[in-house]
């Protein structure tokens, strides 16, 4: 066992430009989601900790830490599989020596030992860099936030959880393990001079395959249904779920199948344009693309794999809130305006909470404002409550009560039904306690209309009934006003007066606003820029997310370098010819060059197709189902989503294929600066 272990490490000590690649591919993943919770536990960190505030905000801090969270395990994955490409590459390089090994006696299992510990060593090193790395990545962020937003314009010190500390370094280790078994098994079980043989045997150009026309005519045969008969116009969300799993592994088997064909086709294209801008050189590059299939075909997969993270997150959160919380806000407040007090200043951003100590409205409030409206306007006071059972998203989205007569006077901005109808709820409102959810809280308590979903409160447990399924404001769950007995609460947060008409508001609005200004602690705002703000912090969150997944591009760029030292080291005696018969360094460089470019070419236009097809196929098929939107435009919402996401892959692929380029000068410049002979005889870095 010690002999394996030492060669292990001796393998790693050999190859120590191979071994740093992995490693940082690693710890950007780890890094990442340590990053996550950091960024998540800062922005509460700083406000001022009372029952209501962390009613108020408790969701912003869960919902982001579950946001950053799936992006940190995106771009783990993407790690993952620039890991088991890394591997690949590297076992195909090594095989003659593999072979060797098993010649002289080594067993499978030993030779499957030593490439896991090898894997396993990487991810301790990169688990441990990643943890020095993950604060450094948070507090950047966190400054490119601040420096950008006006709403999380305050962030507290934080220490990051023991628990995600090691669950985030045994991911990554757990992931370069896993990333190796497949090339171990794989060359452990080829007869060793099998092994040999093929080793030793010159590059060839692939034969044909029917993988891309078979992708080809499936990606046609899916989209086809889905303009046919979109799922979304039908599917609940548990259904929809299910296929969008179905469609997306499809859609990306699809793509991967495509590669291949994709390459040949720019390989062939790009011939006589590079041979009129770069002579020789240019041919030889596009021609080296076709001749090198399996180790180009891998790292373009990375770099598409890494550029559709950034346009597919892109373009789901557009969908989210654009076309699902922001939707009847944007419809509503058009025909329906409607102002609120608040006991915080919304628009100072998170500052606003850290220096206000009562976050409810004083007494009698409501009385004040329903006098001035008379007959011009609903008033309606809201509370936030936290209910897990009923939460749109996770175990801390803030749920609203209020009153129904209210509630059914303000229109249809906090709720309208898309099953039931106001008399059938307030029959149930006669009974007790009712519920107003979307479908997608309703099915995750296997419950719908008519039926109790039990929610556990300070006073115990409580049976409200389902009396309307529909979608919500921002998705919130409403619970009717007779349960504020159940919670210890004594004031609303928040009062919103509902105009009838843009004429009624425009006579109220003086009014209104006089009585804000002399009512100290209360701060008066138009619903419409109150959902403005929102928006504008829903970007910011944006922002958190694309920088981390610039981690996934940069992971990438590392696959690229890798490919590129491979590459070399498997063509040193062609390069070292070329260099025998006249070409110089400088002309040698350049080929590797434009051979990074092309990749990076292929890699950026694949994923920006990809993403955006994931894009498409989440809306065409989700159409608003966890909202319960009637009649949902679904491919209108469809390309709505993915028309913002263009903008990431549209500078992707102009910019990758130059950060790909520089990635493979790089190393290419350092391992052919020798004379002939030692390019004839490099060893791998």
């Amino acid at each position: 066992m010690l002999s394996i272990i030492r060669l292990a490490l001796r393998n790693i000590l050999r190859s120590p430009l191979r071994s740093s690649l992995a490693a940082f591919a690693i710890a950007f993943g780890v890094a990442t989601l340590i990053a996550a919770e950091e960024i998540s536990l800062a922005v509460t960190a700083a406000i001022n900790h009372t029952a209501e505030s962390e009613t108020i905000t408790a969701f912003m801090s869960e919902q982001l830490n579950v946001g950053l969270t799936v992006v940190g395990l995106v771009v783990a994955a993407g790690a993952g599989f620039l890991l088991f490409n890394n591997y690949s590459m590297s076992v195909v390089q090594r095989q003659g020596d593999l072979g060797r090994m098993r010649a002289a006696g080594m067993t499978r299992t030993q030779l499957i030992g030593m490439l896991v510990f090898e894997a396993l060593l990487l991810g301790v090193l990169g688990g441990a860099l990643g943890i020095l790395l993950g604060t450094v990545i948070g507090q950047g962020i966190i400054q490119l936030v601040q420096a950008t937003s006006e709403i999380f314009n305050l962030f507290g010190q934080t220490r990051v959880s023991t628990l995600r500390v090691i669950t985030s370094a045994g991911l990554g280790v757990l992931i370069s393990v896993s990333a190796a078994l497949s090339p171990a098994y794989r060359i452990a079980h080829l007869p060793p001079l099998e092994a040999l043989r093929v080793s030793l045997s010159p590059e060839t150009a692939p034969t044909r395959s029917r993988g891309p026309l078979l992708g080809l005519l499936g990606s046609f045969a899916l989209w086809l249904y889905l303009a046919i008969a979109p799922p979304g116009r039908w599917a609940l969300p548990e259904t929809a779920n299910r296929l969008t799993i179905i469609f997306v592994l499809a859609w990306i088997a699809c793509v991967f199948a495509m590669a291949p064909g994709l390459i040949e086709v720019v390989s062939r294209g790009a011939r006589t344009v590079l041979l009129r801008t770069t002579g020789a050189v240019g041919w030889l590059a596009s021609d080296n693309l076709r001749r090198s299939r399996r180790r180009v075909v891998l790292a373009v997969l990375t770099l598409a794999v890494a550029v559709a993270m950034i346009v597919g997150v892109t373009g789901f959160l557009t969908y989210w809130f654009d076309e699902l919380f922001f939707r009847t806000p944007a419809q509503s407040l058009k025909d329906r305006p409607a102002v609120g007090f608040f006991p915080i200043e919304i628009e100072a951003g998170l500052q606003a909470y850290n220096s206000v100590s009562s976050f409810t409205m004083p007494e009698g409030f409501k009385q004040k404002v329903e006098a001035l409206v008379g007959e011009h306007a609903t008033v309606l006071e809201s509370y936030f409550v936290l209910a897990p059972e009923i939460s749109f998203l996770g175990d801390s989205y803030f749920s609203y009560i209020l009153d129904l007569e209210d509630l059914r006077a303000a229109g249809d901005l906090l709720f309208s039904f898309s099953y039931g109808d106001w008399d059938r709820a307030m029959e149930f409102a006669e009974r007790g306690c009712v519920l107003f959810v979307t479908p997608g809280v309703a099915q995750k308590n296997n419950a719908w209309l008519g039926e109790a979903i039990p929610i556990r409160t300070p006073s115990g447990t409580l049976g409200c009934t389902i009396a309307g399924i529909g979608p919500t404001f921002v998705g919130a769950s409403i619970i009717g006003a007779s349960a504020l007995t159940s919670y210890p609460m004594q004031a609303p947060i928040s009062i919103i007066a509902f105009p009838y008409s843009p004429s009624d508001l425009r006579a109220i609005l003086p009014e209104l606003q006089a009585l804000a200004d002399a009512s100290p602690g209360i701060w008066f705002l138009e619903v419409t820029r109150f959902t403005e703000i929102q928006q504008d912090g829903m970007k910011s969150v944006v922002i958190a997310m694309d920088g981390m997944l610039l981690l996934a591009v940069l992971s990438a760029a590392l696959g690229v370098v890798n490919m590129t030292v491979i590459a070399i080291l498997e063509r040193r005696r062609e390069l070292g010819i070329l260099r025998a018969v006249g070409a110089t360094r400088e002309q040698v460089g350049w080929l590797i060059t434009i051979e990074g470019f092309l990749v990076g070419l292929i890699g950026s236009t694949l994923g920006t197709v990809l993403g955006i097809g994931l894009v498409l196929l989440y809306v065409v098929i989700s159409a608003g189902s966890v909202m319960g939107f009637p009649d949902f435009p679904v491919w209108s919402a469809a390309w709505s989503s993915a028309r913002p996401a263009l903008g990431p892959g549209l500078f992707a692929i102009l910019t990758t294929p130059w950060l790909t380029a520089l990635s493979a000068r790089v190393p290419a410049r350092k391992m052919l600066r020798g004379s002939v002979t030692e390019t004839l005889s490099a060893r791998s870095g």
